[in-house]
């Protein structure tokens, strides 16, 4: 993979635009259009794992700012992680996603 991102469209709607696609991550290739929950702390809000991966959620955002925020570097390192803070064992399709560019370099800095 030449970049960490990777996007392609598979096909197109030409009277809504809707479109089907792939996202191709580091660590896992997701379809799209997708449900995909936010954890912005490193945790979704009233529901647990178990109910994600009822539902077959294939990605979680995390928003680095806030991540770096709280819980912080250290105990999400100490937890083994952002995967193992979550309780996410779907592999590793937790995609941390960044709440703007200036942000970009949290992402590495919290070994995310």
């Amino acid at each position: 993979m030449a970049h960490p991102l990777e996007f392609t469209v598979l096909a197109k709607c030409s009277v809504s635009r809707a479109r089907t696609s792939l996202m191709r991550l580091p660590h896992a290739t997701v379809e799209t259009p997708v449900f995909m929950p936010v954890g912005t702390q490193g945790a979704i809000k009233g529901v647990t794992p178990e109910q994600m991966e009822a539902m077959d959620c294939r990605i979680l955002l995390g928003n680095t700012y806030h991540l770096g925020l709280s819980p912080g570097r250290e105990l999400l390192d100490k937890a083994g992680g952002l995967h193992k803070f979550m309780g996410w064992d779907r592999g590793d399709t937790c995609f941390p996603a960044v709440c703007g560019s200036p942000w970009l370099p949290s992402a590495q800095a919290l070994h995310l």
